[in-house]
């Protein structure tokens, strides 16, 4: 009754009468409303719960809303420090020493074509109708020698030759200088008739010098005359004539045969024959048998020696060499007097100009009671080459 004139009436009931109304009505009406009261509060729980989750689940991540003006630029982070590469510094360093040497190299050897060309200007004849080339070789040569009792020897060579066109075409000035340590074993004469190159054990200190003038130059025949002065005291004078003559065997070997004459005011009168036979057994590996006699007034015996070596090339930058040799002496109580045996390695490197040797040898001399102990050594050897050449009419130095 109430309910009805409040519809028509449309007054609204207060909330705090609703209890008192359901209270007063009947008690099945009463817990039906309290059903239907509890499923549409669980309801609106329900979908209260639901659109939550749909705007949750909706909604993306969130953007940053673009800054109205351009942000300052941030500095750079900080690299760690990094150490400078050792190798790098070496190399580098390494670059510069080879530069200077290079730079030092180049004025010596320019230095020395001047003064070469001076002196053949100086001494010569002027040629204008013609372009002659006048021009050097030089090879500074350095070693250290450890024997087997672990001695270590040091020694230095330095030999030249100048071609003076200037003066003749013909004509060659040869210079030498060593400071040797005493010979550890002996070898073939380097130069016969050239006093102390012309002996099996070479003179410990040489400073000779020699005009050479050739009279025959074919690829077949080489002769020429010589005129030096070793420079000792007192000074030895030498003359020499030499004559050397290759023979064409065949097309892979070939006979060669020297014959020196020589006078000097020390040891007299003397010659040296020289016969050797080369044979090539590959294209980069020849083998060859020298045999090399001396005889003079210093001594009246003939010297003699024997040596074969096979010599093969690795490359136009290195090449060894495997030698045996015999050496002794002629006459009554001739002997042999030292056997020997040796490998030399010969390398360039770094530059063209510059070389090292490697050299082991075992030599068994004859000992006072006719023995021959068997004793090492070791060489190590460094080798600067110094060339240069222009015309003979040029008046400065040019580039080798």
């Amino acid at each position: 009754m109430c309910v009805s004139s409040c519809r028509e009436s449309s007054c609204p009931i207060k909330s705090g009468d609703s209890r008192l109304i359901l209270n007063n009505l009947p008690s099945h009406t009463s817990s039906l409303l309290r059903r239907l009261r509890t499923f549409v509060l669980t309801a609106q729980l329900v979908l209260q719960f639901a659109g939550t989750g749909l705007s949750i689940a909706g909604e993306g991540p969130k953007t940053e809303p673009r800054p109205t003006t351009k942000p300052e630029p941030s500095a750079p982070p900080v690299q760690p420090e990094e150490s400078f590469p050792a190798d790098r510094y070496l190399k580098g360093k390494v670059t510069a020493i080879e530069q200077d040497v290079e730079e030092v190299h180049d004025i010596l050897e320019e230095d020395i074509l001047d003064r070469v060309i001076r002196l053949d200007n100086f001494f010569g004849k002027i040629k204008t109708d013609s372009k002659r080339p006048t021009g050097y070789q030089l090879y500074w040569s350095n070693f250290i020698r450890e024997e087997q009792e672990g001695t270590l020897r040091f020694s230095s060579s330095l030999r030249a030759n100048l071609v003076l066109s200037r003066i003749s075409d013909r004509l060659r000035l040869s210079l030498w200088g060593e400071n040797k340590a005493a010979p550890f074993a002996p070898s073939l004469p380097e130069d016969p008739g050239n006093p102390g190159f012309d002996r099996f054990f070479q003179t410990t200190k040489i400073v000779n010098t020699e005009l050479r003038y050739g009279l025959v130059q074919t690829p077949s025949t080489d002769i020429f005359l010589g005129a030096g002065i070793r420079l000792v005291i007192p000074p030895v004078a030498f003359v020499r004539s030499r004559i050397q003559y290759t023979y064409q065997i065949s097309g892979v070997s070939l006979l060669r045969f020297g014959e020196t004459l020589f006078v000097n005011n020390n040891s007299g009168a003397g010659e040296t024959t020289e016969v050797s036979l080369e044979r090539s057994i590959g294209q980069k590996t020849h083998i060859r048998w020298a045999n090399t006699g001396t005889m003079s007034h210093e001594f009246r015996e003939r010297e003699w020696g024997t040596d074969l070596s096979l010599i093969h090339e690795f490359s136009f930058r290195n090449a060894m060499t495997v030698a045996g040799g015999i050496f002794g002496s002629s006459g009554p109580d001739g002997v042999i007097s030292n056997y020997r045996v040796l490998a030399r390695y010969r390398q360039n490197f770094l530059k063209s100009w510059l070389f090292y040797e490697l050299e082991p040898v075992v030599s068994w001399p004859r000992g006072g009671d006719g023995t021959f102990p068997a004793r090492f050594a070791i060489t190590f050897l460094v080798e600067v080459a110094f060339q240069g050449a222009a015309t003979g009419n040029a008046e400065g130095s040019g580039t080798p």
